[in-house]
């Protein structure tokens, strides 16, 4: 968990930065006030803000109401016109291909994700305990470094690797 905490503060640090380089907005995927099992460290040591653009199915009020899932939403934003952090909202998807396609699309590859909650017992079973929507196990994912976005379904627990670079 906290690995995972201070990995989110670096790349939504390193996307505000990469921004700012590229002169293209910021969409952070996932609102950053939303509660986890561990609220408190959030509440009391934030790892990522709002972007120009934040979407989430249930933000906050400075979050785009979005679900990620939604193909025709995505419409929305225009090719290669953002940098996107992703804080593990991805693991909400129905079909991971779809929403990591119009993600490359809308970012043309500038994309970080500090992926979702791992190990046994997650995988297993506490998963089963936080949200039922839930589908995927994500891996983190660098675009500078990385050049497949690794996900696991949770229900048969099918391994997915999406060539991010050609997709």
């Amino acid at each position: 968990m906290i690995k995972r905490h201070l990995l989110t503060k670096r790349f939504y640090r390193d996307a505000v930065q990469i921004s700012k380089d590229k002169g293209k907005k910021l969409m952070v995927i996932g609102d950053p006030c939303g509660g986890t099992y561990f609220q408190f460290i959030s509440d009391w040591f934030p790892n990522c803000g709002h972007g120009d653009v934040t979407v989430d199915l249930n933000g906050c009020e400075e979050c785009t109401t979005m679900d990620i899932n939604d193909m025709v939403a995505w419409t929305q934003f225009d090719d290669d016109s953002f940098v996107v952090m992703e804080t593990g909202t991805l693991s909400f998807s129905k079909d991971i291909t779809k929403v990591i396609t119009q993600i490359k699309r809308i970012s043309g590859g500038d994309f970080l994700s500090a992926g979702g909650t791992h190990g046994f017992l997650w995988e297993n079973f506490l998963y089963k305990t936080y949200d039922k929507n839930l589908n995927y196990l994500t891996h983190p994912f660098d675009y500078r470094t990385d050049t497949n976005h690794r996900s696991k379904t949770l229900a048969g627990k099918e391994v997915l690797e999406l060539d991010f670079k050609n997709i």
